[in-house]
């Protein structure tokens, strides 16, 4: 499963979409954080990356 664009809110089930949107220039590893910023509520999310979220041919 790759990172995901958008998540669901945990706090109001609006949708959440990823900043910045664009991935590091490197790609994402093991240990990355991700901000979320909910569209409906405005909350934050930080999510760390483990290695089931990203692609086995990344």
């Amino acid at each position: 499963m790759a990172v995901a664009d958008t998540i669901e809110c945990v706090d109001c089930g609006g949708r959440c979409h990823r900043l910045p949107f664009d991935p590091p220039e490197l790609g994402w590893e093991v240990g990355d954080v991700v901000r979320y910023r909910c569209t409906d509520c405005h909350d934050e999310w930080f999510l760390e990356i483990d290695g089931d979220d990203l692609d086995d041919d990344a």
